[in-house]
């Protein structure tokens, strides 16, 4: 990415649709080529590991946090050269963080005061002596997140300021009042704050630090927690702890990623790849007696569940394995015994999900009676798509599968009345064939 660019900058939001599009294009093709199939939204893959996703980085977001970098350094180095110029500029009588109108202001200027929302939602203001810090409008109660202290609504005073809640000469909170003007719940926030410092100036802070100085992952957080809050309730099963878990089941990066797909549904089976308008068979390849979503592929088709009864894996009626996916893994996750055995189980669900690919990918193995073929067809234009899969008796050589399977493609496709089609395959042979027939 552009680090400095979008350290100085707000970049326009069409470039940074571009740049998301960009990597979203590369993490789901298989050629880095194509734009692939999209199984989940962007903005979910892009949550922390911890909270479902994969950690792709906003870059919209990421933008903010960067200028809010700079915005920072105005605030915490004032003596600096970067800050008097600014200062002398835009503000002069005041901080970067007041909204004041600048005339003909340059558009690095724009894009820092663009960052002031996130800025001032991670600001705490320090209590000191209390004289600057407005008890009913600045940020000072040290909760979830900083904020103004909530009162009870007797003797509300609009400028009330934190150093009249104190009791003179003993640098202490003045209990009495604080029972008075505010909830018990912040009485008891405010007399854990310290009034140590009551004898020097007030100042701030960044609230999401421990040393109370502002980083661009602080920041990057922060935001991404606005945006969760301003999102709609999710519906359905709340399965980021299993999501989370994913990560941690001791076993190759690979197979936690194959396992987190599995849980998210960014899995290729029939259900899921009808679900996407894709005209394919939605019934199981391997028993045919059920649709193949996930869980009966994994689960519950007769192979799958021959496999789980022959592992160390305990299974037992209504309790594993069941109808629910999620149960399942749950099961798989915190319910086995305490063996060394037990945790093979990624292992047996990523064979059982290559079993089956198996029987898709237009294979040819001399140990098997019979051969798959498979072709895939995307318009890129109207963005229909089409999948065509089946098996059949095993020919003499990989090249007849091959060949079988191109002239069953084309046969599809006149049936589908295309005329004008380009197909393209992984076998040189079959290439050299139709472009130089009388080579071969």
């Amino acid at each position: 990415m552009p680090m400095h660019v979008m350290s100085c900058f707000r970049l326009p939001k069409g470039v940074t649709n571009k740049l998301s599009s960009a990597v979203s294009n590369f993490w789901w093709s298989s050629t880095g080529q194509t734009r692939g199939m999209h199984w989940l939204a962007w903005k979910k893959l892009c949550r922390h590991k911890n909270d479902g996703g994969l950690g792709f980085r906003v870059i919209e977001d990421f933008n903010t946090a960067l200028l809010a970098k700079q915005l920072w350094r105005l605030m915490d180095n004032p003596d600096s050269l970067f800050s008097r110029v600014f200062k002398g500029r835009y503000y002069r009588n005041t901080t970067p963080l007041e909204p004041i109108k600048s005339y003909s202001p340059s558009y690095g200027w724009q894009s820092i005061i663009s960052a002031r929302p996130l800025v001032n939602k991670g600001l705490i203001k320090r209590v000191g002596s209390g004289i600057s810090i407005l008890v009913w409008g600045d940020p000072w109660i040290p909760a979830s997140r900083p904020r103004p202290a909530m009162g009870n609504g007797v003797h509300f005073h609009s400028h009330l300021r934190v150093s009249e809640l104190m009791t003179p000469g003993t640098l202490t909170w003045n209990l009495p009042l604080l029972n008075q003007l505010f909830e018990s719940s912040d009485v008891s926030t405010i007399m854990g704050i310290p009034t140590s410092r009551a004898g020097r100036p007030d100042s701030v802070g960044w609230f999401f630090t421990k040393t109370g100085r502002y980083t661009v992952k602080s920041g990057y957080d922060l935001a991404q927690q606005i945006h969760e809050e301003d999102s709609n309730v999710p519906i359905g099963p709340d399965i980021r702890r299993l999501l989370a878990h994913a990560w941690k089941v001791k076993c190759t990066q690979k197979l936690q990623h194959f396992i987190w797909q599995v849980l998210t549904g960014c899995i290729s089976v029939g259900a899921r790849l009808r679900s996407r308008g894709m005209q394919v068979d939605p019934q199981c390849m391997r028993c045919g007696m059920a649709p193949e979503t996930i869980n009966h592929l994994l689960f519950e088709c007769p192979p799958a569940l021959q496999v789980w009864a022959l592992s160390p894996i305990p299974t037992a009626p209504n309790r594993f394995p069941t109808g629910s996916l999620f149960t399942n893994v749950a099961h798989l996750f915190w319910h086995l015994p305490e063996d060394d055995r037990m945790g093979m189980y990624p292992w047996l669900i990523w064979f059982i999900w290559k079993a089956r690919n198996d029987k898709v990918d237009g294979s040819w193995k001399a140990t098997e009676p019979r051969a798959g073929l498979g072709w895939y067809n995307y318009n890129t234009n109207t963005g229909e798509k089409l999948l065509g899969t089946c098996n059949l008796r095993r020919g003499l050589s990989p090249l007849q599968a091959e060949v079988e399977a191109l002239l069953w493609a084309m046969q599809c496709m006149l049936r589908q009345g295309k005329q004008v089609i380009m197909f393209e395959t992984d076998c040189s042979d079959v290439v050299k064939m139709v472009s130089s027939p009388e080579v071969m």
